[in-house]
C-alpha cells in the first residue's frame, strides 16, 4: 500500500474527458514524430551512410548534454 503526502484530486467528468482527449492526441502525435524519426534516420543512412549516422547522433547527443549543463550552471 502506498500513503500520500498529497490529497487526491477528482476531476469532473468534463475535465476527465478533456484530459482523455488530450492524452489520445498528445499519443498520436507522438507516434507520428517517431514514423518520422524513423522515416529520417533511414533516408540520413541510406544518403550518408551508417558510421555518418552515428557521428551525428553523438555530436546531437553531446550538444545536448553541454546545454544541459550550462544551464545547471547557471542556476
Amino acid at each position: 500500500m502506498t500513503r500520500r503526502t498529497y490529497p487526491l484530486r477528482r476531476l469532473t467528468p468534463e475535465a476527465g474527458g478533456k484530459a482523455i482527449h488530450d492524452l489520445s492526441r498528445a499519443e498520436q502525435r507522438l507516434a507520428q514524430l517517431d514514423a518520422e524519426h524513423s522515416a529520417l534516420l533511414n533516408a540520413i543512412r541510406s544518403e550518408l551512410g551508417t558510421e555518418t549516422l552515428w557521428r551525428l547522433q553523438a555530436s546531437a547527443r553531446n550538444a545536448i548534454a553541454l546545454q544541459q549543463l550550462q544551464k545547471e550552471i547557471a542556476a
